[in-house]
């Protein structure tokens, strides 16, 4: 027995470069071939759910870089979050962390980036599709997931899983919530599993250098160009599996980050794994942008972890899933 849907919210007008449907992603089955893909920056979809009162892993609208044009076909709430893309309701703009209504027939449309690379669009109980693997992502590269398992097209319809206009306060983000202002990232490692396949010099030069995101990056993996990592072994290791974050080292010497949709076996040398917020401000880093390395132990992993969700629960704690 299959479940109706529900009548639909928003009518696209024009897809933009890249939107998709994105939850917190499909957990466990990466012995199957299968990386969870998800949200590039999981913190800001949350933040956009919690301005609904969603749950964290309600499905959102990920926008990347050039945001599509949208038509309400209801009445309805929406939060933004992430990237600042020049959003703009009816002609009025809009900015990333907070709540706004939308009338029946009113466009919502993205203009000139100005911070970040990843929007996120949220309506109330999030946006509808058929689970696959216990997830609503689009796996865009794998073709499943989503909506048909691709980006948005022109005239397709989405539909929300709950009251378009429940009692909700329009409000806003606390400024410390939001995304930062562009700039170079410094990304958080622990040094690993093959540290020691590396040479000093090739050591000194991840940590020591900057690195730029070049356009051969995508939700597979982001491409860097910069100093060169010298391997004292050679690149190649036996196939294994490729953990969200790794830094692996081809041939060349250059850095790519294995990210959402990355290939989930691969027989190139990891010298580090990036900590799990730190793979979030990844998501929002642009072509060109520049990134550095800093190697911490464990422990300061989890608190850094530990800290980001204290002060996102301090603003509003995770509502309840209904099952």
């Amino acid at each position: 027995m299959t479940d109706s849907i529900p009548a639909p919210l928003v009518e696209v007008l024009l897809p933009g470069a890249q939107s998709s449907l994105q939850d917190l992603g499909r957990k466990g089955y990466q012995s199957l071939g299968i990386a969870e893909a998800g949200a590039m920056d999981t913190y800001s979809l949350v933040l956009a759910n919690r301005l609904l009162n969603n749950p964290d892993g309600a499905a959102c609208l990920e926008i990347t870089l050039m945001g599509p044009k949208l038509r309400f076909l209801r009445d309805v709430f929406f939060a933004l979050a992430g990237a600042d893309l020049s959003a703009n309701l009816a002609g009025r703009l809009l900015l990333p962390g907070t709540v706004h209504e939308a009338k029946k027939g009113d466009v919502l449309a993205f203009g000139a980036r100005r911070k970040g690379m990843r929007g996120y669009l949220a309506v109330p109980g999030g946006f509808y599709a058929r689970p696959v693997l216990g997830s609503l992502s689009t796996y865009i590269y794998a073709g499943f997931g989503g909506l048909q398992g691709r980006a948005l097209i022109k005239g397709d319809r989405l539909s929300g899983r709950a009251d378009p206009k429940p009692q909700l306060k329009l409000e806003e983000l606390p400024a410390g919530l939001t995304l930062p202002a562009d700039g170079p990232r410094l990304l958080r490692v622990i040094m690993g599993p093959h540290e020691e396949r590396f040479s000093k010099a090739g050591i000194e030069a991840f940590l020591g250098g900057a690195y730029e995101v070049t356009s051969h990056s995508n939700r597979m993996g982001y491409r860097l160009k910069g100093p060169r990592i010298e391997h004292l072994d050679g690149p190649i290791v036996v196939s294994e599996a490729t953990p969200l974050g790794a830094v692996q080292v081809p041939g060349g010497g250059h850095p790519v980050l294995l990210l959402r949709e990355r290939g989930v076996t691969g027989g190139y040398t990891k010298i580090a794994c990036i900590i799990t917020p730190d793979i979030d401000l990844i998501g929002q880093t642009t072509f060109g942008g520049e990134i550095r390395f800093k190697a911490v132990d464990l422990a300061q992993a989890h608190q850094a972890e530990r800290e980001r969700w204290q002060a996102m629960n301090a603003w509003r704690p995770a509502a309840e899933t209904k099952v």
